[in-house]
């Protein structure tokens, strides 16, 4: 049961992913604006999406608050690292970093502070999975084509992504432990209306007078961050639903893995991109990490 959910999870983050792609693309403002503009419609509309499914019940304990609110504040340094990695390195290294610290932080957290034991399998299942990650995002050099510096602001700054990328997922886990799964729409409302508060106000430092006119984003754009953001509201309930169930570690290692998977699969499926050999070994890797710690 348990696996059957994770692999649902997997295709939502992986929807959502692919929407807020598309919103990227048609977003009619700004193209500067376009990210901070989604972060705020999704922050609001996960919260929101949240509190309905809720029942409108809202009743988080001062620790679910502060673990809350230290988390949106996480959710938004993230897109602004990712932002600033990409116009200083490669892609390409920059989500091998943020993948591999989304699975290493929440492993340790749990091993060390949460006292849970992860067996020999299951920990090479998850050193064969970051491996994947290398062949997955290797990008081959074209004919010509001249090496892609990486300087010493562009280290720190993935190194910083992947540290929030888990500080995330530990929050989230911490979270659910705390308080024994009774307040996962707190956090979750919590988090996500704290994030878009502060999407907003980074929005209006860098738009000023043109906060408002910014999210007049065109009914294509708005349409694929309604539906990325529907599609993030169900997959973080049912990741602290799954959470109750499943190593913290092993979770997310099947977690960014398989969206991971999915993301070069569609390329290759249907935007009919050319898989490498370093690709498909990656591909190779990463499907039998899944399978053993689905099994393990």
């Amino acid at each position: 049961m348990a696996n059957l959910l994770i692999g649902v999870m997997i295709l939502l983050y992986t929807f959502q992913s692919a929407f807020a792609n598309l919103f990227a693309r048609h977003y009619a403002g700004k193209r500067a604006y376009s990210s901070a503009v989604y972060s705020v419609i999704y922050g609001l509309f996960v919260s929101l999406g949240t509190l309905i499914f809720a029942g409108f019940a809202y009743h988080p304990s001062w620790t679910t608050l502060i673990l809350g609110a230290v988390n949106g504040a996480a959710l938004v340094l993230y897109n602004t690292l990712l932002i600033r990695a990409a116009s200083l390195g490669p892609f390409s290294v920059t989500m091998i970093f943020n993948l591999s610290g989304g699975i290493l932080l929440p492993m340790l957290w749990s091993v060390l502070h949460d006292g849970e034991t992860l067996s020999l399998w299951q920990i090479l299942a998850i050193l064969v999975m970051l491996v994947s990650f290398v062949f997955l995002n290797w990008e081959e050099k074209k004919p010509g084509e001249k090496k892609a510096a990486v300087s010493l602001p562009f280290l720190l700054t993935i190194t910083a992504l992947g540290c929030v990328n888990g500080l995330y997922g530990t929050l989230m886990n911490t979270a659910e432990k705390l308080a024994g799964g009774r307040e996962n729409k707190e956090m979750i409302i919590t988090t996500f209306f704290v994030s878009a508060l502060l999407g907003l106000v980074l929005l209006a430092v860098q738009a000023k007078k043109d906060t408002l006119s910014a999210f007049r984003t065109g009914w294509k754009a708005a349409l694929w961050a309604l539906l990325a953001s529907a599609s993030a509201c169900a997959a973080v309930n049912l990741l602290m639903y799954v959470l109750s169930l499943v190593n913290v570690a092993v979770l997310y290692a099947m977690d960014n893995g398989g969206v991971l998977i999915v993301s070069v699969l569609w390329s290759a499926v249907i935007l009919k991109e050319k898989l490498g050999g370093k690709k498909i070994v990656g591909l190779v890797l990463s499907i039998a990490a899944i399978f053993a710690l689905s099994i393990l």
